[in-house]
Order: structure tokens, then sequence, then C-alpha cells
């Protein structure tokens, strides 16, 4: 797996967190065994949970999204994010694995809101 099929998979994250297409962001973790979107919350081990977790989207006021990969090495991807939305700003950190097929099969993120 190349260092442009993670971007890929990151833009198409981003693609559809921000047009709050639920059903195509669901997808990227179809294969997804572990997922927790911070540490305080607990993990996520099934493709509904990820689905009911990712709904609250749909009703957030999103206003910008960035990734930025800091490093690869497969298969483990980290990737610093921004978020601006609900006149809040967060970041944080993205620990993704994936499997020789480009799909994301772990997915754990620190947040923390920033003070702009």
């Amino acid at each position: 797996m190349e260092r442009k099929t993670v971007i890929r998979w990151l833009n198409d994250l981003k693609k559809y967190w921000f047009n709050k297409d639920v059903i195509n962001a669901v997808k990227l973790f179809e294969k997804t065994v572990y997922y927790q979107e911070t540490p305080f919350m607990k993990p996520y081990y099934t493709q509904k949970e990820i689905e009911q977790e990712w709904q609250h989207v749909l009703v957030e006021d999103i206003k910008q999204i960035d990734f930025k990969l800091l490093a690869f090495d497969f298969p483990v991807a980290i990737v610093e994010w921004t978020l601006e939305q609900n006149n809040d700003f967060y970041s944080g950190i993205y620990e993704i694995k994936f499997n020789e097929e480009g799909s994301c099969i772990y997915f754990r993120s620190w947040e923390m809101v920033k003070e702009c």
C-alpha cells in the first residue's frame, strides 16, 4: 500500500464528512474492528456502533476540516486533523491502520478543543 492511497482515503473521509454523507463515510470503516473517537469514549467494534456515532454529523455546522499526513509506515498512518464546527475549533491526531487492500481496520483519535 502506498502513501497516495492513504491520502486518497483521507480526502474521501473529508469530502463525506463535510457533505454530511454518513452512508459513504461509514463505508470507509467497513473493515474496521476497532474505532475510538477519543480516549474518553468507549471504543466501537461493530459497523452499527460506528454508523450510530456518525449520525451526529447531520446536525453539526461544519465550517472547515483539514488533514495532514504526518507519517506513514505501512500499516500505520499518523494524521494531524483540525475541525471548525459549531463555533468551536478542535484539533488532534489520528492513528489509522490499513490492510493490504487499503481498507481501514483500526481507527483511534485523540481530540481536544483548541482555544483560539
